[in-house]
């Protein structure tokens, strides 16, 4: 590099500008570039992370200091999140305790793996929780949780804080009072919009912001059933594969967060496939496999597990029972911005 080039590059970097071709590489004739995510398959397994969500029951107390006592999973290619966009983690309620009440601007969802009967309070409305259910807690809504039952109630949270975070929009409000009143019937807007294909007119503006809705585990359960038991229904790379759609727009689950129930049948094996969005898998039923690129990830009910963007993946159940996960994804981010992308092979 000659003087006039050095001092070219020098005044650059005083008035805070960059040259482009000094970061992207010289491109190669018909040459291609790939995402290169940082986040790595990994798995967490109910075994070991279970017995320290117990012992975290006498570390914190649920209340205005903690919040909510629950552990994240941190993949261990990033600084912080299950995946670049997504965060997985697992939060217990123990009988007579009570979570305050809050809202923020991370959207999340609640999946029940364990326990029947304690309830969340969204935006005014009581929803039972049993297990296999789905409850939604869109963006911005108030909501506590309260477990007056006579046993530990477990669930997976879902959560969209790692892209809020990346756009620093992340907000948080604590509720004036401990709780808020409930000013709805119980399951208010999942009753109001599960009437046999039919809806009260005048609610669709706050469909764009999702709805404090659940998903009834017997509702799915019986949809598995019934998809796995029709010949030729199936997808290739993911079994019998179900969406949680938005209820009044058919579009995902929440804006920026995608959910899906699956099944792998008694020995199916997958086809191979990637794509641009990740995913975070709780195992709810059964064992089986995942190859993610060249890495076999052996799971079981309660294991978790990360799937980074554009990684080769496929699934397989080498057992004689059913196995159903159930995940996140981002796709509904990429979507919109033509950004989600999918590729085969055999």
């Amino acid at each position: 590099m000659d003087d006039m080039t050095r001092d070219f590059y020098s005044r650059l970097e005083k008035e805070q500008t960059k040259a482009l071709w000094q970061i992207i590489p010289a491109e190669k004739p018909g040459e291609r570039r790939e995402p290169q995510p940082q986040a790595k398959p990994y798995l967490w397994k109910w075994e070991r992370i279970y017995p320290l969500l117990e012992e975290a029951v006498s570390v914190v107390k649920v209340d205005r200091a903690s919040e909510r006592r629950v552990l994240c999973l941190a993949n261990p290619g990033l600084t912080r999140g299950t995946t670049h966009t997504l965060n997985g983690c697992l939060q217990i309620l123990c009988p007579g305790e009570s979570a305050p009440t809050h809202r923020h601007s991370v959207a999340a969802i609640r999946f029940i793996i364990k326990g029947n009967g304690a309830c969340t309070i969204v935006d005014g409305e009581k929803i039972p929780m049993k297990e296999g259910d789905l409850i939604l807690t869109p963006a911005m809504m108030w909501h506590d949780h309260s477990n007056e039952t006579t046993g530990p109630v477990v669930w997976f949270d879902g959560l969209d804080s790692p892209f809020v975070e990346l756009l620093n929009l992340s907000f948080f409000d604590s509720y004036p009072e401990e709780k808020q009143p409930i000013t709805k019937p119980d399951a208010y807007t999942t009753e109001k919009l599960t009437m046999a294909g039919l809806r009260p007119p005048g609610i669709r503006p706050e469909a764009n912001f999702g709805l404090p809705f659940i998903y009834r585990w017997e509702d799915t359960s019986q949809a598995l059933t019934r998809m796995a038991a029709l010949e030729g229904e199936g997808d290739p790379h993911d079994g019998v594969i179900l969406d949680y759609i938005n209820p009044i727009t058919g579009g995902p689950t929440l804006p920026s967060l995608g959910c899906q129930i699956q099944l792998l049948r008694p020995g199916e094996e997958t086809k191979v496939h990637r794509h641009t969005s990740s995913a975070v898998y709780h195992v709810f039923r059964g064992s089986g496999y995942s190859m993610v690129n060249d890495e076999r990830i052996e799971w079981t009910q309660g294991d978790t597990f990360a799937l980074p963007p554009w990684a080769w993946h496929r699934f397989g159940n080498p057992t004689s029972k059913e196995a159903i996960l159930f995940s996140i994804n981002d796709k509904p981010i990429l979507e919109p911005h033509g950004l989600y992308r999918e590729e085969t092979k055999e």
